[in-house]
């Protein structure tokens, strides 16, 4: 896999150039741009499923001049070599704060050796990003591996994640409340496998909390859709995105009543409390751009379970 600085100097060239042939046409600089990506240069090995699947091209001032793209994105378009347009669709594009996450469908012709496809950009503000085609006709599976990350599962018997760098759940309470070691328990009523228990005792405004860091440092999930697990439990729980410094930070959370019964639980940022600067909740804008951790947080109850934490709308790349 070529790496992210060899990707970033091939489009660093896009102001470099006067005229070129674009097409049946000459376009310049001042109104329009092009360059040819090799597709290894941007697709990892983990994502190459052999009928296809869909690469995310990210895009940050290190690899792209902002300001020769208009439109919020509405100028870019991804292509063939011969010409014709790729599905993609314009996930994220921000020219202020310079970062941009584009989906792209790469059919099988494209994972071959020295594949390449076309990015243009300046060019009309009609966009033709068709972001139902991006997904359409490919498995589920591939929909899961291009585009979510498996937090955990619990099923590998130990207080590990299956996240990129492996960091460790950990667990902890303020003054007044206590919480047991962390397990790994058969999940129970029916359901399949094992999943995470902790019993704990924190009447408000004290808390217990489980937690894990997402990356080993800040990450961009600007593009996150959803935040997907299973819970069941006493008590109310708060779900939080954080940026922590040491162990205080913004956060971004949503809380509920836990029910006794398993429950399948899908958060997206639009569902997080309206920022209020109590417990260090500033909302979802203040961490979007540099979240470090996944933390769940219990009060007014006895036990939390968990199970098959997922994060819809990012990639693996997205925490490396």
């Amino acid at each position: 896999m070529r790496s992210k600085a060899a990707f970033a100097a091939m489009l660093l060239v896009l102001a470099s150039c006067g005229e070129r042939s674009a097409g049946n046409s000459v376009e310049t600089e001042n109104t329009a741009a092009a360059r040819v990506l090799e597709v290894d240069s941007f697709l990892p090995a983990w994502n190459r499923p052999s009928g296809g699947t869909v690469a995310t091209l990210r895009f940050d001032r290190t690899n792209f001049v902002f300001s020769a793209s208009t439109g919020n994105g509405r100028d870019l378009r991804f292509e063939r070599l011969d010409g014709s347009l790729l599905p993609f669709d314009v996930d994220v594009w921000d020219s202020v704060a310079e970062i941009g996450r584009v989906l792209v469908r790469l059919d099988a012709t494209l994972l071959l050796p020295r594949a390449a496809i076309r990015m243009r950009w300046g060019v009309d503000q009609t966009s033709p990003a068709n972001p139902s085609a991006v997904w359409s006709g490919l498995p589920e599976s591939v929909g899961l591996l291009a585009n979510s990350v498996p937090v955990d599962d619990f099923e590998n018997g130990n207080d590990t994640t299956e996240l990129p760098d492996r960091p460790v759940w950990r667990d902890g309470a303020s003054d007044s409340a206590a919480i047991s070691a962390l397990s790994f328990p058969s999940a129970g009523q029916s359901r399949p496998g094992t999943a995470l228990h902790v019993a704990y005792s924190a009447s408000s405004p004290h808390y217990g909390v489980v937690a894990t860091a997402l990356s080993t440092g800040p990450r961009i999930l600007r593009s996150l859709d959803s935040l997907v697990f299973w819970t069941r439990g006493t008590g109310t729980l708060y779900v939080a995105f954080e940026h922590l410094t040491g162990s205080v930070g913004p956060k971004a959370w949503m809380h509920f009543a836990l029910d006794t019964s398993w429950t399948r639980i899908r958060i997206r940022p639009s569902d997080l409390d309206t920022a209020d600067g109590i417990g260090y909740n500033d909302g979802w804008s203040a961490v979007r751009d540099s979240v470090t951790d996944l933390t769940f947080i219990v009060q007014d109850g006895s036990d939390l379970w968990l199970d098959d934490v997922r994060l819809h709308g990012i990639d693996l790349d997205d925490l490396r």
